[in-house]
Formats: structure tokens, sequence, C-alpha cells
């Protein structure tokens, strides 16, 4: 356990970064947009740095293997945060990406575009596939 308590605060905020990234990219002229995800990276930053510290673990009997014994209160933030965050990165992103769309706006139009990346060129719907695929 002592390898993932030290690997999360770096790992989870590295990958939430490169999506703060993409979103700085697709609205390059908002700076309100781009400094509200900069400040969400950094909360998600701040709780994953959070968890390990929370959460303390015992051996089980005289086995290799642990089990959570404790969790602190405010490491619910560090678990609730990072989906909330990916939450709004994902629909930014997909907001960003239908706003640049060259068809004719309907339900029926922004559902293809939306879901399924219809209508879009082959960089944007690689972008709007990537961020759904890592949603789910």
């Amino acid at each position: 356990m002592r390898n993932i308590e030290l690997i999360y605060p770096f790992t989870l905020p590295a990958t939430h970064l490169l999506f703060v990234f993409r979103i700085s990219a697709l609205y390059n002229n908002n700076k309100y947009v781009i400094a509200f995800f900069y400040l969400s990276w950094l909360g998600v930053l701040g709780s994953s740095i959070l968890l390990p510290i929370g959460i303390s673990g015992a051996n089980i009997a005289f086995t290799k293997y642990c089990v959570q014994n404790e969790l602190k209160a405010y490491t619910k933030i560090g678990i609730i945060l990072p989906p909330v965050n990916d939450t709004l990165v994902f629909f930014a992103t997909s907001w960003a990406i239908f706003m640049n769309v060259y068809v004719e706006t309907s339900v029926k139009n922004g559902f293809d575009v939306m879901v399924l990346g219809r209508h879009l060129p082959a960089f944007s719907r690689s972008i709007l596939q990537n961020g759904q695929a890592y949603y789910l």
C-alpha cells in the first residue's frame, strides 16, 4: 500500500493537468474559463496530497496484505473532487467542440455531434472520443 500512497499524489494531478492543457487550447481566448480550470486543478492537486495522509492501514494477521483501518474526514474531498473535475472538463471540452461545428443546430445534429462525433473534423472527433473513453 505504501507504493500506491507515494505514487497517487503525482499521477492523478499529472493526468488532470493534461486535461487542463486541453481546455487551455480549446478556450484560448477566454481567460476566465482557463483560470477556473487551473484553480480546479490546484484543488485536485491539494486533495490528492491529502488522501494518502488521511488513510492508514494495518497488516492482516501474519500476511503481507493490509486493510484500511482509518479514514480521516478530510479525505472525502480527495475522493469527490477528481470525478467532479473530470465531469466539468468533459462537458467543457464537448461544449467547445460542439460550438465549432458547422452544421445546422438541432436536437438530432446536437446528439450526432456530442455523442457520436459526426460532422466533426478528424482531430476534433478524436479529442471528443478520447475524452469520452476517459470519462467512461
